[in-house]
């Protein structure tokens, strides 16, 4: 205990120690916040190498440090990821040889900004992780074939080590980003580079607004909206998509927010993945560490920005 407490008092000003079950409570004194953010995080990767994990919250007026004992785990099997991503990878081929009739060209070209979405945003969770030497965030690729079985996207489940808010944006941001960079390189190449076939495959959401000014039957159009309007439904709200780990670094997640999220879904046809969403959320719930520390405001600027981004692109591109 005497360890414990010289550890915490190296960062902190300890006003109340109590004794709990699991481990000891301390209440510290108020802080600026970014003083209070940093000195978490130094806290936490002193304790990396302890029994323990620190668990910053606010219960009124008062800072409350929890001090807990880890709960010990058994290793991770990544088999379910592995054959929901194979899965995935499945349905796409599916999806373009099921539009197309034949496997050709004329297939690669439509199925390749989805596969490049799919395959950069489940490898950049685990890029990032390697890079911040920090456990990564848990996806699992949804299968299916837009506009068939509406049900492609991805969720994501809690990684009991995320450090704080800022953690939590990256950890979901990152992946979301290099997904949306590999649609907008097919997208900007099918500008330049025809692949046309006699017959549009998607309706475009605003079609009559924006009707004439792309080559709709152009298949690196196609197929980069039909990504477009997977990472669409991938940044709405909900808690266990990209979009509900982004909104959840700003502040807590809400059912209003869930809601909304689940009708949009449906309106788009992607009513089995909202369904997924209500049977996660339930199971599965993401509040980092620290939970007292905002989100830094240059994280605050990026979301507003890529939330804008996006919705100018699924209005323009995005399909039904």
């Amino acid at each position: 205990m005497e360890d414990l407490e010289s550890l915490v008092k190296k960062y902190f000003s300890v006003e109340d120690v109590f004794h709990t079950e699991n481990g000891y409570e301390f209440e510290i004194k108020s802080y600026d916040p970014s003083f209070l953010k940093n000195s978490f995080i130094n806290l936490y990767s002193d304790m990396k190498s302890t029994e323990y994990l620190p668990k910053l919250i606010k219960l009124g007026n008062k800072y409350i440090l929890k001090v807990t004992r880890r709960i010990e785990k058994s290793p991770k099997h990544n088999i379910y990821q592995i054959l929901l991503l194979l899965a995935s990878l499945g349905t796409i081929l599916l999806d373009g040889y099921y539009k197309l009739g034949s496997y050709s060209e004329f297939m690669i070209a439509y199925e390749a900004p989805i596969l490049a979405m799919l395959l950069l945003h489940e490898a950049f969770k685990y890029i990032i992780s390697y890079l911040k030497k920090a456990e990564y965030m848990t996806s699992y690729a949804i299968p299916g074939i837009p506009g068939i079985i509406p049900l492609m996207g991805f969720i994501n489940t809690k990684s009991d080590a995320t450090v704080n808010r800022d953690a939590l944006f990256d950890g979901a941001f990152y992946p979301y980003i290099a997904a949306l960079f590999g649609v907008l390189a097919f997208l900007i190449f099918g500008l330049k580079v025809n692949v046309n076939i006699q017959k549009p495959l998607t309706e475009p959401f605003l079609s009559q607004l924006f009707r004439g000014y792309f080559n709709s039957n152009n298949l690196f159009l196609e197929g980069s909206a039909v990504g477009i309007t997977i990472l669409f439904v991938n940044f709405l709200p909900a808690t266990n998509l990209d979009g509900g780990l982004l909104i959840s670094s700003l502040e807590k997640s809400s059912l209003a927010l869930d809601l909304l999220s689940i009708i949009i879904m449906s309106f788009l046809g992607y009513f089995v993945l909202a369904l997924a969403v209500i049977f996660v959320q339930n199971i599965h719930t993401t509040e980092p560490l620290d939970s007292v520390s905002p989100l830094s405001k240059g994280r605050k600027i990026v979301y507003i920005t890529s939330f804008i981004i996006i919705i100018a692109l699924f209005a323009v591109f995005g399909t039904v």
